[in-house]
């Protein structure tokens, strides 16, 4: 943006799909202090007791509430698919938005969101709260500084329990027409955002996707394996069909090791650089010693309500976003490229062809309507 106002006063903020079942934790976040809720919007009419309850105008159709009041601050959280034309519509009627992970299914739509918040001097914003997790603030500045020297290796494993129960309640679950993907769309997103926000998005990768235990359309596990462009390597497993996995983030570098868990990091600072140390050691058989370095966690949450208390500082006073458009496409990409791959049987490059994963998922959605 080219001008921040400086401004205390709250945000006009309307809310687009507060049928969602996300709901509540926006709600939560938004500070009346700051947000002031002044519509709602969802095509399903049993939604207009959340905005009666906050004394705010109801629409069942977004455009129409666009048209009536005229926010500074759309958030939407309607189904996947929907998010491009919202988020869209939102910024071309002069509002900044604030779109639900994942900010599309397909990244030649994120591309087209991007494209339109530039040129209608907008914020958009990307719901990737995992991004102020104390652990992941703490190993993002560890590897920004070059703690770990040069990266060469990075692991994550994740597992996100689902009954057959959770895709009977929400039809467009697990559906190519409904959110078009599975684990990957759904679930996965905050994984692989915290893979290319730590990491940076790959060069390129192989991945295999699957649908094990679920009746779905779609994927429940997926292994993929990446190459960065510095030549470091590593992979990713993540699955809604498996349980009894902790959520694990290793990342290796020449100048020590990082794991990140749910709600603690550990940092091994190796004594020498290996680039160093190997060279010049008179050992055959081992590396360098290490020692634990305590690592202080910022004061945030990994919740909505730093998303939020970011957005209205970004528009409020300049400050950058912690999860921008351009950003939140990284993972986008990914899971694009993963599917891709698996679907293709071949490695895929960065960035990926547009109008071969467009085709792709076009294919699977015909082939699920006819099925």
């Amino acid at each position: 943006m080219s001008n921040h106002a400086q401004s205390t006063q709250p945000l006009r903020t309307v809310f687009i799909g507060n049928g969602a079942s996300i709901y509540p934790l926006h709600e939560k976040a938004a500070d009346p202090a700051h947000f002031e809720l002044v519509g709602m919007a969802d095509i399903d009419a049993r939604a207009k007791a959340r905005a009666d309850a906050h004394g705010a105008p109801f629409f069942t159709d977004h455009r129409a509430l666009l048209d009536a009041v005229q926010p500074e601050l759309v958030v939407v959280m309607t189904p996947h698919p929907s998010h491009p034309s919202i988020a869209i519509d939102a910024l071309e009627a002069g509002a900044h938005v604030l779109v639900e992970k994942p900010m599309a299914i397909q990244v030649a739509d994120a591309d087209a969101m991007i494209e339109a918040a530039k040129r209608c001097e907008r914020l958009l914003a990307v719901n990737l709260q995992h991004r102020s997790r104390p652990e992941v603030r703490a190993a993002y500045d560890l590897i920004q500084r070059g703690a770990l020297g040069e990266l060469q290796h990075a692991n994550m494993v994740v597992v996100w329990p689902r009954s057959h129960k959770y895709f009977r309640m929400s039809t467009w679950r697990g559906a190519w027409n409904g959110e078009g993907g599975g684990v990957l769309l759904n679930q996965a997103p905050h994984n692989l955002d915290l893979i290319c926000h730590l990491i940076g998005l790959p060069q390129r990768l192989v991945a295999w996707t699957r649908t094990t235990l679920h009746p779905i359309e779609t994927e429940d596990t997926v292994q993929a394996m990446f190459e960065w462009p510095n030549g470091a390597i590593g992979s990713l497993h993540v699955s809604t069909a498996e349980s009894g996995q902790p959520e694990r983030m290793e990342i290796l570098g020449t100048g020590g090791r990082l794991e990140i868990v749910s709600g603690g990091l550990h940092f091994d600072r190796f004594d020498q650089d290996l680039r160093e140390f190997f060279p010049e050691t008179e050992e055959i058989y081992s590396g360098p010693g290490q020692q634990r370095i305590e690592t202080p966690l910022p004061a945030m949450t990994g919740s909505h309500d730093d998303i939020y208390a970011n957005v209205y500082a970004a528009i409020r006073t300049g400050a950058p976003l912690l999860a921008d458009g351009a950003d939140a496409r990284m993972s986008l990409e990914l899971a694009n490229a993963i599917t891709l791959s698996s679907r293709t049987g071949a490695p895929v490059e960065f960035p990926i062809s547009r109008t071969a994963y467009a085709a792709l998922l076009a294919a699977l959605q015909a082939s699920a309507r006819h099925a």
